[in-house]
């Protein structure tokens, strides 16, 4: 079994703390010039500056403050050499004093940190097992001509410093539950699976689903101290991009789960839920809008958003009730838009396999790139049972722009239409406040795809019309 070492890459300092109720930080560095230190510390994905201090006497640095920094990894940045250490500060004691000297190994000194002395060797320890473990692969790897009992041999090394490791950080886990330190070793363990039957591809999946049922495990998402360390928001990238489909439905319940992991710890919920929120509102994916309605009706509309004022809350909840109705999957509604001479011309009248509606817009310069795609397309596809719609956006006084656009971007061809007045109400049921806005519906005028670039419209043709034969054939 192979076991992962934990932060190895990273320069540490590390802390302790013990029934105290104030922060009192002294950090010297020897034999180096730092005349400004920088303490930081992990906030989910961003790394975040809490103060500036400068030296009080060769390289003598002091943070001081009445109340408890809140639980953590964080980060002394010394200036301006740009190196940097990492230090835990857990709940319970925060005075304690470090010497930080590059020249020696280890090159930490720390006194009053039982929580960082502990870290530090368990750090020391595993690094050292580390090397123990490289030199036996290169070892193996050395020559084909080892006799086998060498092999042997090394391999049964390789096991027992994994087994010395196993037992050291299962004894470090029991002996020190709930201290920072055990938390951090504990997400990083390697995962154990049971033994799954079936055939290869039948096992792969049964350990999958095993995998990503119990991703969570080894981290509480409900600690407040984890939202300030890099493993909450690695565990939660990976989760969703790893674990999870690309696709609204399966995002959407990841997204649930890891929300009802964080509640317990409010501030984390709140970044998640808001983070989610914004990302997949403007994510470039086509669908994921989806996500946005979902995480906006079910949450902020629900009172589960507290921090959010009213106006703002309003105007989300509100955005997400006008995308719902268009959103993949549901039915297009229906409209009746006007050809330039006046007659209506409405969604339910087209009954070909697909319906492709642009909505555009005269001066709209992304407008212009995207028309001569259109026309190529309807001219490849008018006899292959699609219909292609335009719609001019512009209503009232700037509703003559449309048909002298049509006639200047050579639009002549297509089934060309607007709506002066807006009496359908076209423009807020399909939410065109940005154009070009290119929909592609089926024969029951079923939303299969949306917000796609014009260029590509032959493209998604080609694989959508692939994909229904192969439907036919089935």
């Amino acid at each position: 079994m192979a076991y992962k070492y934990f932060f190895l890459a990273f320069s540490l300092v590390c802390f302790t703390l013990a029934n105290a109720q104030r922060t009192d930080l002294n950090i010297h560095f020897a034999n180096t010039e730092s005349d400004t230190l920088i303490l930081a510390y992990y906030y989910a994905d961003k790394i975040l500056v809490k103060d500036t201090l400068y030296s009080e006497d060769s390289g003598s640095f002091a943070y001081e403050q009445d109340t408890l920094l809140p639980e953590g990894m964080y980060l002394l940045v010394s200036k301006p050499s740009g190196n940097y250490y990492q230090v835990l500060l857990n709940d319970r004691d925060q005075e304690f004093s470090v010497i930080i000297d590059r020249s020696k190994q280890p090159e930490l000194e720390f006194e009053g940190s039982e929580e960082n002395t502990l870290f530090y060797d368990y750090l020391s320890f595993i690094n050292t097992s580390r090397q123990q473990l490289t030199k036996i692969d290169n070892a193996l790897n050395s020559t084909d001509s080892m006799l086998v009992s060498v092999i042997d041999q090394l391999k049964k090394d390789k096991d027992q410093v994994n087994r010395v490791v196993a037992q050291a950080q299962n004894e470090l886990l029991e002996k020190y539950d709930g201290w920072l330190t055990a938390k951090l070793i504990r997400s990083n363990l390697p995962f154990d699976f049971p033994v799954f039957e079936g055939n290869p591809d039948e096992v792969q999946m049964k350990k999958y689903l095993y995998y990503k049922a119990r991703y969570f495990d080894q981290v509480d998402l409900g600690d407040p101290a984890m939202l300030r360390t890099p493993v909450l928001d690695q565990r939660v990238n990976y989760y969703l991009q790893n674990l999870t489909p690309n696709q609204a439905d399966s995002i959407i319940v990841s997204v649930d789960r890891i929300l009802s992991l964080l509640e317990p710890n409010q501030e984390a919920y709140q970044y998640y839920l808001s983070n989610f929120l914004n990302s997949y509102g403007n994510s470039k994916y086509i669908g994921m809008d989806a996500v946005y309605v979902h995480l906006a009706l079910n949450y902020y509309g629900k009172g589960k958003a507290p921090w959010v004022s009213e106006d703002n809350l309003a105007e989300i909840v509100d955005n997400a009730r006008r995308i719902n109705p268009i959103l993949i999957g549901k039915k297009a509604p229906d409209f009746t838009v006007y050809r330039q001479d006046g007659t209506a011309v409405s969604l339910s009248d087209f009954k070909n396999d697909y319906t492709v509606i642009v909505f555009w817009k005269p001066d709209c310069g992304h407008c212009t790139e995207a028309m001569p795609h259109v026309i190529d397309f309807q001219e490849k596809y008018k006899d292959q049972g699609v219909d292609v719609l335009t719609v001019c956006t512009y209503s009232g006084e700037k509703y003559g722009k449309c048909w002298e656009d049509v006639e200047a971007k050579g639009m002549s061809n297509l089934i060309n239409t607007g709506d002066e007045f807006n009496r359908s109400g076209i423009f807020s049921k399909y939410f065109t406040t940005s154009t070009p806005k290119i929909f592609i519906l089926d024969d029951e005028k079923k939303i299969l795809l949306k917000k796609v670039p014009a260029e590509n419209l032959d493209a998604v043709m080609i694989e959508l019309m692939k994909i229904d034969k192969e439907n036919q054939k089935s």
